[in-house]
């Protein structure tokens, strides 16, 4: 048995990891994909994929995306033919000892709600369920341009990091490292592309996309408490749908935590469609660590 860990995938190993997800995902009649984007990780030096090897076949993978220090979300598949022998025990006992190198304290287990082999995995941790979050693709039939926006668009540039992290700490109550760390590498991200919402000059929210193949997925999406509950939120919704349509761009998902009922309502309302349920579950990492068998 070999574990290699990576910061990012080279070519050759994301086409390993790729056929162990579509295995993986025909035999569980899973929907859902690991998420192995690197770059928004809080830091560069984190090693946040892990692939394990019997005789140069891979056999089992974890991912953890960690955009922020207080909490990893780690995802993972083994070969159907090759669960239940200390695979994925092995690969988390790495992933634990990193967390811990960077003082990361909690991790998010993600789950796909029909993932039998994934619940199994969990109760055994006895990781706590905390919520859902519902991958959400856009169904453009219907879909007509509105007018008469009281907002405007901008797309910011480097000149305006200031404002934008004070903006994403007004909206999503992060800390300034949280928020300065997100925001930054949003900028250094060749997929990604941040926006913000502004009214009568004042900038009152912010969302981002992240360009996924010909799949572009909305992020970050929100405004500043003061001005939430008068249509703002669906404007600035509109007016992203609004830029990538012109662009040729078609193909919009969006991701929604079920707790948020208002934002699963619009989205619902709007034109998106449930894809995926993803459950997560809730475990600290000195705990995991303190499992002999897991």
């Amino acid at each position: 048995m070999i574990i290699k860990a990576y910061r990012s995938l080279s070519e050759n190993a994301l086409k390993e990891v790729l056929k162990l997800e579509k295995i993986c995902k025909e035999n569980d009649h899973l929907k859902g994909s690991v998420f192995l984007d690197t770059a928004l990780n809080f830091n560069h030096d984190l090693k946040s994929i892990f692939l394990l090897y019997e005789n140069s076949e891979l056999i089992s993978m974890l991912s953890m995306f960690v955009p922020k220090q207080h909490e990893a979300e780690i995802s993972a598949f083994t070969l159907p033919k090759c669960r239940g022998n200390g695979y994925f025990t092995a690969l988390l006992s790495k992933a634990v000892e990193e967390l811990s190198k960077f003082h990361v304290p909690d991790i998010l287990f993600v789950c796909e709600s029909q993932s039998n082999a994934g619940k199994q995995a969990i109760e055994v941790l006895n990781a706590k369920y905390e919520y859902t979050e519902y991958s959400m693709r856009f169904n453009k039939d219907g879909y007509v341009h509105r007018d008469g926006y009281r907002l405007v668009l901008i797309t910011p540039d480097l000149q305006d990091l200031d404002k934008i992290i004070d903006i994403s700490i007004r909206t999503f109550d992060d800390s300034y490292e949280d928020s300065k760390s997100w925001v930054v590498k949003c900028f250094e991200s060749q997929t990604r592309e941040q926006f913000l919402a502004v009214l009568n000059e004042e900038i009152i929210g912010m969302g981002s996309i992240n360009m996924d193949g010909d799949v572009m997925s909305i992020c970050g999406l929100g405004i500043v408490p003061e001005y939430r509950n008068q249509g703002y939120g669906k404007e600035l919704l509109h007016l992203i749908v609004d830029n990538l349509w012109q662009k040729g761009k078609t193909k919009i998902a969006i991701d929604v935590n079920s707790a948020n009922a208002n934002a699963l309502g619009l989205y619902l309302k709007f034109g998106f469609q449930i894809e995926v349920a993803y459950e997560y579950y809730r475990k600290k990492v000195d705990d995991v660590m303190k499992l002999k068998k897991y």
